[in-house]
């Protein structure tokens, strides 16, 4: 191929002829933005984002498209493309419909993730909970409890019947990792070298704090009072706010090194001069400490105070001398406390003066609600205009009569006095809770506004000092709420973090796409579900004392509550390209506004979620489904602006040709396609991928799991990966799904009088030890069995073996998942010959006895392939198929080998027999198809297969017999397509690590020890992994005739429902170690997730063999890996560190570190290296197994159930 050279953005690259801009920059490291490319399909170009500047062009051209040219010079992120890659964005973007992030997280001033966090709390998922809420905020049990909840205000649930209670949610989790042993604690980078003087310790404070600690920042926090927690502590009754809760978050912050001064007051104890020079930055948060004054007269009064005051006061333990009347006047939470707190302290009246109506009071409805029933009295429409003394102390307050006007800027109706209405209350203490200001002394230099409050960036909460920052209730407009404090405390670490990097970034609002013409019609289909009660004192019982009244929610009632939410932010959010493009490129889509295309639909696929209205019209998912799978499930339809993509014929996507591969959801960079994870309740929160190996079928697909917490949201395709690609099957995308579908084991059980108990580890093993050591005594080693799936590692295998062996003294291991094979009988090995890829490359396709792409679609795929390279196909199957469409030939036999015999006889007597010399009993082969008949369809397949440069056959080990096999393996040694590159056999198998299995010696005949189990010669077993009865009912009355049974598994299953113990089993996801794939590649992959059981599979079964007195060295796999090498001779020299993501093709004894992908070049597994033909007396060709593994079966019936399995 010629070379070329080209620039691009001042760097020289080369590529290759026919590439283009786009595929030389990805291979440079280059980055340019792109919604609608993939390598694997033709270039459609219609998002318009790969724009690039080419020196020359008069326009900017797509790279995807472009091909490049010698001495090309290309800018690919210039003023212009911006530009450009802006305008492309918002028109993208005015027509697409949804909620990137929910309403009640976007009316949350910190942005706290409540859909998030509430739905990790439906699933059970407490720390994973906390550690979402402290990304943003570091108290969720404090603020949880006394937040005004403006989330609430936004929740759509309200437009079903009431909000979620996403508050009390909060304080539920928080409440229970402060329970926990080890409190959720953030991973702390290492220090910096740089600090940071916070001065404040109230929820600004601590927030910046918090987060500037976990950067590995030094922080020292500066507090006036004597402890930190600002208006938490002092302003919050304890009633509301225990302030153990308080302490106990705080302690977790000094746990991540922030220092706490207390009792120390700027320019009283230290100057803000000393600040600014011994610390890289200060952030002042310093709150609003001063009460509003009346200003009215006599507010100087004895007995008038300020309602911060009061509460500061009352924290503080000081005396308050109330008398028995009390009024306080003002409307909003603050004065609620005050009331309440007055109730609390022994006042036998309690008045709230509020110069407008209830409805207009900014205090939360339920604090209004809870005093009054607590005996407080509120008089509306009044306003102090003198408080009246006696002897130097109130005595009353005389109270203007109002009236509501017309609004004011705020929208609020404007209070107005009556003329000459006025009204006298005799009262003992008036308490003034009508607003906080600022005491900005010691901040000198620092610029105030009109207000006394410190004048801060909006942006970049910069002060007019050079590296001092504010925020909080001391800042601009004033105080707020305590999460708009904590939201500040937040985005000025942030701020603050650039600062001390050199280069300060000022916080911008993240763009999101929202949605605001949603109404109760919307949800007119939706369930009414009351909102949980959350449990509280009564109010007798409550306003005598401070004790914490608000009891809090029960796990159930917390969960309970929780699935609620409606789930408006997108799932796919943490995914989406388009949003990520947005923000890089800072669009503002509002410009375009016109009309939006709405689309209705109906979508009910058990696996997919399919939104039209979130759509791009990219046409990534048409064209994959079509030039890659194969299967045109979706299209286009309509034209212009009314284009929208839909299955074909508009029907259901479960109705339609798709088979459930989940590629179209891949590739989808919008929301428009998602998974539906298997969880209570989906949740969009940010996941960690683990790598590992798919555990269906023998393929052998590498997958990443979609972790958080121990929840497997999703299973994605590996682009990387050297087997699949990254396509996957549907068994691969979501099979995982059934691991969850049922109530896992998670202690063993040991059968008591005909039930099964609880029993320690310990006590189990030993018991089932005892058991098989005394069967042993009594009939010998040879009256026990053991039954090991084919879905273990194979260091479960073997170990499992060894323990038969050793342990138990017995040869009879077999599987109820596997079969013996025929190919073993004629080239010495039961394994495939070839590699996959082979297939991709070869001449002639020989698929017999395989639905390839309904049950194995990554190998079909790459049979795909082959026929677009040219390669012809022929599928001889007794039942139809998708390949058939691809197919040049299809052969329809009936259920016997004698199609296979006829074949054989056809290319003997065509001559296509030159590897016969490479065989034994070719003459008496030949000699016993002398009557055999050969139709005129098998002959012109004798002549394509027997003319074939290179050829190959595919078939699936399971629906074939051994006959079967054993002529296959004849007709490829017959015409001498094996023993080389592109020529050979693949034996599919069903099960992840069935060719595993057979390596490490499960080669028995199950059958054959079920007939020993009838005889009665056979009283012990030990089943790992199987459920037979669950797949034939016959298998249980022949079980139930042993006198002992242990079972382990997952579930409790059918056969465990038999055991008389039962020992719960590691899934695939928590279980580390090798698979060996149908293709011989030996892959290792490192658990995903923790045991539920806490015990690992091959940690089980070693515990067994030490209790029957076989003792096993290994520590890990690795250890067990290693004996593996020693012991099994095609494993010889395969080692962990060599098993790189690529994987090793045993036999491994070779030079190349690849293995040995071609087997049987220099010989046959045979002394003297022929192969051994075998005569075939006849019978059946086809055969069907079941699954015997639980989680494939589970899965099978529910594609079963909701139509989707083909």
């Amino acid at each position: 191929m010629e070379e070329i050279r080209l620039n691009i953005n001042g760097r020289e690259v080369r590529g290759l002829k026919g590439q283009t801009i786009l595929e030389v920059a990805r291979e440079n490291g280059i980055d340019i933005p792109t919604l609608c490319y993939d390598e694997r399909v033709k270039i459609y170009g219609s998002c318009g984002l790969c724009l690039v500047e080419v020196e020359g062009a008069p326009k900017l051209l797509r790279a995807c498209a472009t091909e490049i040219s010698n001495g090309m010079v290309v800018y690919t992120d210039t003023k212009k493309v911006r530009a450009s890659r802006k305008v492309a964005l918002e028109l993208l973007l005015s027509n697409h419909t949804g909620d990137c992030r929910p309403p009640c997280r976007q009316a949350c001033p910190a942005h706290t993730d409540c859909q998030g966090y509430v739905g990790l709390i439906a699933n059970g998922q407490y720390r994973e909970a906390v550690k979402l809420i402290k990304e943003q905020l570091p108290l969720p049990a404090s603020i949880g409890r006394i937040c005004p909840h403006p989330c609430e205000d936004a929740c759509r649930r309200r437009l079903v019947e009431e909000p979620i209670a996403i508050a009390w949610l909060k304080r539920f989790v928080g409440d229970v990792d402060l329970a926990s042993e080890y409190p959720y604690m953030p991973e702390i980078k290492p220090p910096t070298g740089k600090s940071v003087a916070v001065v404040g310790g109230g929820p600004a404070g601590l927030s910046a704090a918090y987060y500037l600690a976990k950067e590995g920042h030094r922080v020292v926090v500066y507090e006036a009072m004597e402890k930190p927690g600002g208006m938490l502590r002092y302003g919050i009754p304890q009633y509301r706010l225990p302030k153990e809760v308080l302490d106990r978050e705080i302690d977790l912050i000094k746990k991540m090194g922030v220092e706490f001064i207390t009792g120390c007051r700027v320019g009283r104890d230290v100057t803000s001069d000393y600040l600014r020079s011994s610390f890289d930055a200060v952030f002042l948060a310093i709150g609003a400490w001063r009460s509003s004054r009346i200003g009215c007269p006599g507010e100087d009064l004895d007995g008038v105070m300020g309602g911060i005051d009061f509460l500061r006061a009352v924290a503080k333990g000081e005396p308050v001398n109330m008398g028995r009347r009390v009024a306080v006047v003002g409307g909003g939470n603050t004065a609620m406390d005050a009331c309440r707190t007055a109730v609390r302290l022994g006042a036998e009246e309690v008045y709230v003066l509020y110069r407008r109506t209830r409805n207009e009071m900014p205090a939360n409805e339920v604090e209004i609600k809870e005093a009054e029933e607590e005996g407080v009295k509120f008089v509306f429409l009044v306003a102090p205009i003198e408080i009246m003394g006696r002897d130097g102390r109130v005595a009353a307050v005389r109270l203007q009569k109002m009236r509501l006007g017309e609004p004011d800027a705020t929208g609020r109706r404007k209070p107005e006095p009556i003329p000459g209405e006025e009204e006298i209350l005799e009262v003992d203490t008036v308490i003034a809770a009508i607003g906080q200001e600022v005491n900005p002394e010691g901040l000198e230099g620092v610029d105030l506004t009109r207000k006394r409050t410190i004048s801060a960036d909006e942006g970049t909460f910069a002060t007019s000092i050079p590296g001092v920052f504010a925020g909080g209730d001391a800042v601009n407009e004033g105080p707020g709420i305590a999460i708009e404090a904590v939201a500040d405390g937040k985005k000025a670490a942030e701020v603050i973090m650039s600062h001390l990097e050199g280069n300060v970034i000022p916080y911008r609002e993240p763009y999101v796409v929202k949605r605001d013409d949603l109404t109760e019609a919307d949800f007119a289909d939706r369930e009414r579900i009351p909102r949980a009660p959350m449990p509280h004192m009564s109010p007798e019982e409550r306003k005598t004392n401070f004790r914490e009244f608000v009891l809090g929610y029960s796990e159930e009632d917390a969960k309970k509550e929780a699935m609620r939410c409606l789930e408006c932010g997108c799932k796919d959010f943490f995914e989406c390209k388009l949003i990520k493009y947005a923000n890089e490129y800072g669009v503002n889509p509002e410009k375009l506004e016109g009309e939006v295309n709405r689309y209705e639909y109906r979508e009910d696929h058990p696996f997919i979620v399919r939104d039209p209205n979130k759509c791009i019209l990219c046409g990534l998912c048409v064209r994959v489904c079509d030039e890659v799978i194969g299967i045109t499930a979706l299209g286009f339809v309509n034209r212009g602006f009314d284009t929208v993509i839909r299955p074909e014929f508009e029907l259901p996507l479960k109705d339609s040709s798709c088979i459930s591969c989940g590629q179209c959801v891949a590739v989808c960079p919008t929301g428009a396609l998602q998974e539906k994870p298997p969880v209570a309740k989906p949740v969009p929160v940010a996941t960690e991928k683990k790598h590992t190996v798919c555990s269906f079928c023998g393929v052998g697909c590498s997958i990443k799991l979609d972790i958080r917490g121990d929840m497997i949201l999703r299973a994605l395709p590996d682009r990387e990966s050297p087997v699949d690609a990254g396509h996957l099957c549907v068994k691969g995308r979501f099979g995982f799904s059934a691991i969850t579908a049922g109530e896992r084991l998670t202690s063993p059980l040991v059968r008591e009088n005909g039930k099964f108990a609880e029993t320690a580890w310990e006590e189990a093993l030993l018991y089932a030890g005892r058991k098989a050591q005394g069967i042993r005594a009594m009939n010998g080693g040879e009256s026990l069995a053991v039954f090991v799936s084919p879905g273990l590692t194979n260091e479960e295998i073997f170990m499992a073996v060894e323990f038969a062996r050793k342990g138990l003294g017995t040869p009879h291991v077999a599987s109820f998942g596997n079969s013996p094979g025929g190919l073993k009988d004629i080239l010495g090995c039961d394994a495939s010959t070839n590699s996959l890829e082979e297939l991709t490359s070869t001449d002639l396709l020989l698929l017999i006895g395989c639905r390839v792409m309904e049950d194995y679609a990554v190998a079909g795929l790459k049979i795909r392939e082959a026929l677009k390279r040219g390669t012809q196909l022929v599928v001889i199957n007794p039942e139809p198929s998708i390949t058939d469409e691809w197919a040049h030939r299809v052969v329809r036999p009936e259920n016997s080998v004698d199609f296979l015999k006829a074949l054989l006889k056809g290319l003997i007597e065509e001559g296509f027999t030159s590897g016969a010399a490479r065989a034994e009993g070719f003459e008496e082969l030949k000699a016993s198809l002398a009557d055999t008949a050969v139709p005129d369809d098998i002959r012109e397949i004798a002549r394509l297969y027997g003319r074939a440069r290179n050829a190959m056959v595919v078939f699936d080990h399971e629906r074939l017999t051994r006959d079967a096999e054993r002529l296959i393996a004849s007709i490829a040694v017959v015409t001498g397509h094996i023993g080389r590159p592109r020529n050979g056999i693949i034996m599919l198998r069903a099960k992840s690590n069935a060719q595993g299995l057979v390596d490490m010696g499960v080669t028995a005949d199950a059958g054959e020890i079920l007939k020993l189990i009838e005889q009665g010669r056979i009283k012990g077993a030990f089943i790992f992994g199987e459920d037979p009865a669950g797949s034939d009912a016959a298998v249980t009355g022949i079980l139930e005739k042993l006198e002992f049974l242990a079972v382990q598994d997952l579930f409790l299953t059918d056969t465990a429902r038999l055991a008389d113990v039962v020992l719960p089993a590691a899934a695939f996801s928590e279980s580390r170690g090798s698979y060996t794939s149908a293709e011989r590649r030996v892959q290792w992959f490192e658990r995903a997730l923790p045991a539920v059981t806490g015990r690992e599979n091959w940690q089980v079964i070693q515990d067994l063999a030490s209790a029957t007195g076989c003792a096993f060295s290994f520590k890990s796999p690795e250890e067990a890996l290693d004996a593996i090498s020693r012991q099994i001779p095609e494993y010889r020299g395969i080692k962990k560190p060599a098993l790189t993501r690529c994987g090793i093709f045993w036999p491994a004894g070779t030079k190349d570190a690849f293995g040995t992908p071609v087997l049987y070049r220099e010989g046959f597994n045979f002394e003297g290296g022929r192969a051994k033909l075998a005569v075939s007396a006849g019978g059946p060709a086809f055969r069907c197994m079941g699954p015997t593994d639980v989680v494939e079966r589970a899965f099978a019936r529910k594609m079963r159930e909701t139509g989707i399995a083909r």
